[in-house]
């Protein structure tokens, strides 16, 4: 606890971290950091040099996108229309029943069904923001990464849906876990491009697919599945894109 503290006592205060993006809907999403991608002497961007231009493009394209009335209601069209937001909030009756306590009270227990999105998942409404986006750019190919297939089944929809050619890069081991995800991929027009050497999992496809994209930055978006993975990988700007796409979930049940 007492470590916990000090790193927070070093953190720079909220007024010089945050910047708000706000909305059409009123929304808003905090940055809180600098310019850089720092938390005071924290974070930043720590990748190769040539992918810095594609990180800067971003940044501006999320900054003048995120209050962009048309792209927003294209956005918001294909949410609905196509991904199947927004996700009913169903009432676990037998759930909160179990975890009442013997006075009778308790904790009521509510599940976002994610699983009836289109993927069977909640990939979708991450995937469709970034491939927008990357439309939107002008970029004619997405690359991607993906373990358990589910990211990758995901980006091959929205790819197909968009126009967008579209290149999945995943694990030889994974590959043969996933076989069926990996069927539907293909199926869907995706080229999954195995990886045989060193842990042939995610790891090295995810190393693979940054090479692919530093040599391709003109005409390819590379769309990461989670801020674990982005922040893992120094991505600042990709961090924030994951984070405002996943706004539609308060969204959804507020």
């Amino acid at each position: 606890m007492e470590s916990i503290l000090a790193w927070l006592a070093l953190m720079p205060c909220q007024s010089e971290l945050e910047k708000a993006v706000t909305y059409q809907d009123g929304s808003s999403v905090l940055r809180r950091h600098d310019s850089p991608g720092r938390f005071g002497k924290f974070g930043g961007k720590y990748v190769p040099d040539a992918v810095m231009t594609a990180l800067s493009e971003l940044d501006s394209a999320f900054e003048a996108l995120a209050t962009d009335h048309e792209f927003q209601t294209e956005l918001d069209g294909i949410l609905k229309d196509y991904a199947g937001r927004e996700s009913p909030l169903y009432f676990a009756e037998h759930l909160t029943e179990h975890y009442k306590r013997s006075n009778g009270e308790g904790p009521k227990v509510y599940l976002t069904r994610a699983d009836l999105k289109h993927t069977r998942a909640h990939k979708i409404k991450d995937v469709v923001t970034q491939a927008l986006w990357a439309k939107k750019l002008g970029k004619e190919k997405i690359i991607a990464e993906t373990g358990g297939g589910q990211h990758g089944v995901a980006i091959a929809t929205i790819c197909a849906r968009l126009g967008l050619k579209c290149i999945i890069y995943m694990g030889a081991q994974d590959m043969e876990r996933q076989a069926l995800n990996m069927f539907r991929m293909k199926l869907l027009g995706a080229e999954v491009r195995p990886i045989d050497f060193g842990t042939a999992t995610q790891q090295d496809a995810t190393s693979e697919a940054i090479q692919n994209w530093e040599t391709n930055l003109k005409t390819t978006h590379y769309i990461f599945g989670s801020d674990s993975k982005v922040v893992a990988c120094g991505l600042d700007s990709g961090e924030h894109a994951t984070t405002s796409t996943q706004r539609v979930v308060g969204l959804g049940v507020s």
